[in-house]
């Protein structure tokens, strides 16, 4: 998990852009025009009604179309609690789209990132960020990276440290956590920095290293294109040498396409071997051993 505090930007567009997003193309600074729409619920009827108001008033770009289509799909697997009193922003080439419904308390953006459209969830708490502003409700339907600790509790734990070596800190906090295509902020109505929580992937496979959840998993990234070349590699290397990996409570650690992932088997707190997968400059998969001797001796 990875963790990091700096100051917050400070930025009041909708509350929860940083610094770097402000800096690309389609800030809100160059939006020409902004579309309002008052809806009861998000739902896809609201949608269909405003896309063809849209298309007749000419706000359907091809930016805006990409991204309602992407709220449309998105928004559709959310409970009807997350889909009222909430706004929504949509952001096209020079125009945004702004749908409100009731009293917003769960603010939405969407806009394109480099790898397609981007779901952004922010959280207004008021005056003071404590881990009770993290609700369940928030992460419905998200399936988290880490199967050992959820971002969710990742987020609390974090916030919490924060909180007891800084209590005076909860005015002026704002916290962001991103685990894979998930983003949300909770933001105090000041913020001076910010905490950041992005877990890498980490799988539990429970006595040892089970190859049908391996090949799962396997499978799984490379539907959700996050099976790069070095990757890939390492996963071949695991399925090749399956049998050397058959032990109990071992940690394997893969390091490859600048992310980390782990797969745990055992206990899940200390593991008395460990293994190092990672690929060299020709995409090559290399593996080490290593021994925890220490654990032997303690046990």
């Amino acid at each position: 998990m990875a963790m990091s505090v700096s100051p917050s930007s400070g930025s009041k567009d909708l509350g929860y852009r940083s610094a770097s997003l402000l800096s690309k193309t389609s800030s809100f600074s160059i939006m020409s025009e902004i579309k309002n729409f008052t809806v009861s619920c998000l739902d896809l009827d609201t949608f269909l009604s405003a896309k063809v108001k849209l298309r007749q008033e000419g706000f359907l770009d091809s930016n805006m179309k990409t991204s309602l289509d992407f709220a449309i799909q998105t928004l559709e697997n959310f409970p009807v609690s997350k889909r009222r009193d909430v706004s929504l922003t949509l952001e096209g080439e020079r125009q945004l789209v702004r749908f409100t419904s009731g009293n917003p308390v769960l603010l939405y953006v969407v806009r394109l990132g480099q790898k397609g459209p981007e779901l952004h969830q922010k959280v207004p708490v008021g005056s003071r960020l404590n881990p009770s502003c993290l609700s369940e409700s928030h992460f419905f339907g998200h399936c988290c990276r880490d199967e050992l600790e959820s971002c969710m509790d990742q987020a609390r734990r974090v916030l919490s440290a924060e909180i007891e070596a800084n209590p005076s800190s909860q005015s002026e906090l704002e916290l962001r956590i991103v685990c894979g295509e998930f983003r949300i902020t909770y933001t105090t109505q000041q913020p001076q920095r910010s905490l950041f929580v992005r877990p890498h992937r980490r799988l539990y496979f429970g006595k040892t290293l089970n190859l049908e959840k391996l090949l799962e998993t396997k499978t799984r990234l490379e539907r959700s294109g996050e099976m790069k070349e070095g990757l890939l590699a390492c996963f071949q290397h695991l399925l090749i040498n399956y049998s050397q990996f058959q032990e109990e409570n071992i940690r394997v650690v893969i390091q490859s396409d600048g992310e980390l992932m782990e797969l745990v088997c055992g206990r899940k707190d200390y593991h008395s071997t460990q293994h190092f997968l990672f690929t060299d400059g020709q995409n090559r998969a290399h593996s080490h051993r290593v021994q925890d001797m220490e654990l032997w001796e303690y046990e």
